[in-house]
């Protein structure tokens, strides 16, 4: 695996395109998101996980969860059952 800044993608795109294709390619963009480059013919339309409706619908109830503050903070992972109740 090789990590690589926005900058050096825009610099050389064709040998990272080409490099992806034997070895994963991870473009760290800012502090907080990544992404990968991932050939076509390595896409898998029926992904068990992203092709899955009632995940997708399970991701998405999570989300609003989130958004409207309905979350419980663990803070302390050795006691996490008692931070759930």
């Amino acid at each position: 695996m090789i990590a690589i800044s926005t900058t050096e993608l825009r610099k050389n795109l064709r040998k990272y395109l080409n490099l992806s294709q034997t070895e994963r390619v991870i473009i760290q963009c800012g502090k907080t998101e990544t992404y990968e480059i991932v050939p076509a013919k390595r896409i898998d339309d029926n992904d068990e996980y992203f092709s899955n409706p009632k995940l997708l619908e399970a991701l998405k109830e999570a989300e609003e969860d989130i958004k409207e503050g309905r979350v419980r903070e663990v803070k302390d992972t050795k006691q996490l059952w008692d931070d759930i109740k």
